[in-house]
């Protein structure tokens, strides 16, 4: 059995900015493993939150899922949700489901 692993740092800047930096493969399993975290700080009392997703060497749709639901919970605690980096191929597939028409993504 082969263990998928993905690696979620975080780090507070000013202005009220968390940037959360996901390396790794996000499918099904690890995405359930960051949920928690990230539902965490999007339910925190901060401005944005930014996932730089340049790290990602896979991304199925449990993994857009998981930006839609935290998009959501940050819409809910009055915080931004911005992607940046996002590969090629997420970003495909980010059009694919029309998870582009609700996520923002922004230069790095």
């Amino acid at each position: 059995m082969t263990t998928t692993l993905i690696d979620l740092k975080s780090t507070v800047r000013s202005e009220g900015d968390v940037r959360v930096t996901l390396t790794g493969e996000l499918d099904f399993h690890t995405a359930r493993q960051v949920e928690p975290r990230l539902t965490g700080l999007a339910e925190s009392s901060h401005r944005r939150l930014v996932l730089d997703l340049s790290g990602i060497s896979f991304c199925d749709s449990s993994g857009i899922g998981l930006f839609l639901r935290v998009d959501q919970r940050c819409r809910w605690a009055g915080t931004r949700l911005w992607l940046c980096g996002v590969p090629p191929l997420v970003a495909k597939s980010m059009r694919v489901l029309g998870a582009d028409r609700v996520l923002r993504t922004v230069a790095t």
